[in-house]
């Protein structure tokens, strides 16, 4: 028959088996919702490629029938929407001077 501290010892990796079970689940669940987050933005990303590809075919098409200069005004605004929509310049830090912080120009 087991003794007592070995009933406790038994218990006790029982515990531990169940919390380990339960920290697995919820890593799992973690790695899920994480790669449902990535295929969301892959996705948002793909559309608004093909999307961009769509207008600047358009903008081709446009093309033989206006002239090149048109194409490329044409071309230049869609770049610049793009940018606004994604900023990628950083900030400019400030210069240190002797006197103090100057301004970023």
């Amino acid at each position: 028959m087991p003794t007592l501290t070995e009933m406790e010892q038994k218990v006790e990796a029982l515990k531990l088996k169940q919390e380990r079970a339960a920290d697995a689940a919820e890593a799992m669940h973690q790695f899920e919702a994480e790669k449902a987050n990535i295929l969301n933005n892959t996705l948002r990303l793909r559309a608004l490629r093909l999307s961009r590809e769509a207008q600047e075919q358009e903008l081709e098409a446009e093309n033989k029938a206006t002239g090149k200069a048109a194409l490329k005004a044409m071309v230049e605004a869609s770049k610049a929407t793009a940018r606004k929509a994604t900023p990628r310049d950083k900030p400019v830090p400030a210069k240190k001077t002797k006197a103090g912080v100057k301004k970023a120009s």
